[in-house]
């Protein structure tokens, strides 16, 4: 079994002039790139950087990023990867829980950098790239010419720790999991397999932040893997996208259900050119059956579900792109994998039940850094308890019903928001929807139908409830419709429901106020 730092050093022995990644005009071959992760790694361990050190990466979807990630592999250490659109008080806590010596930041990042540096003793080195370090800093620009382009790679054993992710944070900052080299490993050859990813051919297109255990594990060293060419976009920009589709003639592309409702809105056949397409893959969030079938309409290629967690070091579960598929599961196990349905006391469930949804086999990581009474409940004798609500069919398909955190209980029964979601996804007016809880003296919590419509498409909030209850149980159906212009996105491009109940409140506040001055 290989190790990050393994499959890097031979990759680029093997394939030294072919190019690896591609971000705005430059292309950067996997000898380059191993020189600059080698020069760079010399660095961190002349700092004291080592086995087991986790090293601060607040950096954006830039080169810089995944170079700084394997330096990190080269020595043992610990790549800790942090959203370049976290604020001071998100990298203070983060700081304090991983007690990190180094951070490596952009220039933008320095002020950030600089409020919380003084709050965290055991921060001792901040690299800045991409422009001038103030005098508590080290410009990289200046220090990595000073370093060779060969670092012999530190002895590294499959069961250590390659990376701690912390996820978007929609629901406040979570816990660190812990990806080990094995678990990366075994995620990323079962992924491969699955969907007959090929050697030296595959062409990825990176949407996704590579903070995100999607772009780093699925994307960057999936694409490592396959010895493919990595195509990188910065923030997420959907005439971009489907320029560099056009461009590099992009084979495959994953990316959350929201950017593929995007990419149907901007999808122009005279101008975008995505024949080169060969596989896509949903992930982050249930996929409306609506919109997996008009995407595989509008441009000619399979668009896969899948299911997976940064505690997975992948994804677990997905379609296959040939064969039989189900509307709405997110496919069956891949590898090594299995699924078990729990109930709350945690006894397995029959197939048809819902309940939690709880993952075994390889591709686990080693649970939550620093945080025993965590690990101990989430890892368990049956595997990973995902804190998801799903359902195994006969079959063994697993349907992902939606995040335990987000069911709705009104009035003593349980909506899920994402089949209520599925049902407005499937109007012809609808581009975005998003299905959240209000709080109700009487029924407990109502289910609140927000809604984006397409671009010169009329609708009244009650053509949409009135589509809802021809497809749905009457306690199903949203209380109302709320139209937004846009929806507030996480980093990943997940839609913000958090935000969204803010925004309803406050509009339900100007609503009194108005009511208030009427009378």
């Amino acid at each position: 079994m290989q190790t990050l730092g393994m499959m890097l050093e031979t990759t680029a022995r093997w394939f030294p002039d072919k190019p690896f990644l591609l971000f705005e005009g430059e292309s950067i071959t996997y000898a380059e790139f191993n020189r600059r992760t080698a020069r760079l790694a010399g660095l961190l361990s002349s700092l004291g950087v080592g086995k087991g050190t986790p090293v601060g990466l607040y950096l954006p979807s830039t080169p810089e990023v995944a170079v700084t990630y394997h330096a990190c592999q080269k020595i043992g250490a610990i790549a800790l990867p942090i959203s370049d659109s976290y604020k001071s008080s998100e990298v203070e806590t983060l700081g304090r829980k991983t007690r990190m010596p180094v951070l490596i930041c952009r220039s933008e990042g320095v002020p950030v950098v600089d409020a919380v540096r003084g709050s965290l003793p055991d921060l001792q080195y901040v690299l800045v790239s991409g422009g001038d370090a103030p005098d508590w800093g080290t410009a990289l620009r200046d220090e990595l010419p000073k370093w060779p382009d060969v670092f012999e790679p530190v002895p590294v054993d499959p069961e250590d720790v390659a990376a701690i992710f912390f996820t978007s944070g929609t629901t406040g900052l979570p816990k660190g999991a812990m990806q080990t080299h094995r678990a990366i490993y075994h995620a990323i050859r079962d992924t491969h397999s699955h969907h007959r990813m090929r050697w030296q051919q595959e062409r990825f297109l990176c949407a996704v932040p590579l903070f995100n255990n999607f772009g780093a594990t699925v994307m960057l060293n999936g694409c490592l893997y396959a010895a493919g060419t990595l195509i990188l976009n910065g923030k997420w920009d959907t005439a971009a996208i489907l320029s560099l589709m056009t461009e590099h003639r992009a084979t495959f592309f994953a990316g959350t259900p929201t950017m593929f409702s995007y990419l149907l809105e901007g999808h122009d056949p005279a101008r975008h050119d995505t024949s080169g397409l060969r596989l896509c893959m949903a992930g982050g969030a249930p996929l409306p059956p609506d919109v997996q079938a008009r995407f595989e309409t509008t441009f000619g290629v399979p668009l896969v579900n899948a299911y997976g967690a940064s505690e997975l070091c992948g994804i677990c579960t997905t379609e296959a792109p040939e064969g039989r598929r189900k509307p709405g599961s997110v496919g069956r196990p891949m590898g090594s994998a299995t699924i078990s349905i729990l109930d709350d006391a945690g006894n397995p469930q029959p197939a048809g039940q819902p309940g939690e949804i709880c993952v075994a086999g390889d591709l686990l990581g080693a649970g939550y850094w620093q945080d025993a009474a965590a690990t101990a409940a989430a890892f368990t004798s049956h595997g990973w308890r995902s804190g998801d609500i799903g359902m195994l069919d006969e079959d063994g398909f697993l349907y992902m019903l939606d995040r335990k955190k987000d069911v709705i209980i009104t009035g003593g029964s349980n909506i899920f928001p994402a089949e209520v979601e599925a049902v407005l996804a499937a109007h012809p007016a609808v581009a975005l929807v998003s299905v959240v809880a209000v709080p109700d003296a009487v029924k407990g919590e109502l289910a609140i139908g927000c809604i984006v419509i397409r671009e010169g498409a009329e609708i009244s909030g009650e053509t949409l409830l009135s589509f809802c209850r021809d497809r749905l149980a009457s306690y199903k159906v949203p209380r109302r419709i709320e139209f937004f212009d846009s929806f507030p996105l996480g980093p990943t491009g997940k839609i913000l429901k958090r935000e969204i109940v803010e925004s309803l409140a406050s509009r339900q506040g100007e609503a009194r106020k108005d009511s208030a001055r009427a009378s």
